[in-house]
């Protein structure tokens, strides 16, 4: 029993101390390459996508307030409140895409 705790002890000793340098280069390599530039689609591309996230983000953020608020009216005026809200929410969502679309196209070629 204790020779087979022994030879487990030395195996995992072994394992790790063989892996633990490898882990450590590779870490260490990711940090000494330099960022790669970005072409001029790339940098428009992806300021097109920071648009759209940040539109959807707002319409998902108008359309919570606006359902908070019509939360706390009742009958008619709630329904009218989240029906206005929705369609808010929508037509932001819309132009957002279509606008990301448009950006997309306007981009330099590749």
């Amino acid at each position: 029993m204790k020779r087979m705790l022994m030879g487990a002890a030395l195996c995992l000793t072994l394992a790790v101390g063989l892996t633990a340098p490898a882990m450590a280069a590779s870490q260490n390599s990711n940090k000494t390459k330099a960022p790669k530039a970005m072409s001029a689609r790339q940098e428009a591309l992806k300021k097109c996508t920071d648009d759209y996230n940040a539109a959807i983000k707002k319409a998902k953020d108008d359309f919570a307030s606006a359902s908070k608020d019509a939360k706390a009216k009742t009958g008619k005026d709630k329904s009218a409140a989240m029906t206005a809200a929705t369609k808010a929410k929508n037509d932001a969502m819309a132009s957002a895409k279509k606008n990301k679309a448009d950006c997309t196209k306007a981009a330099p070629a590749k």
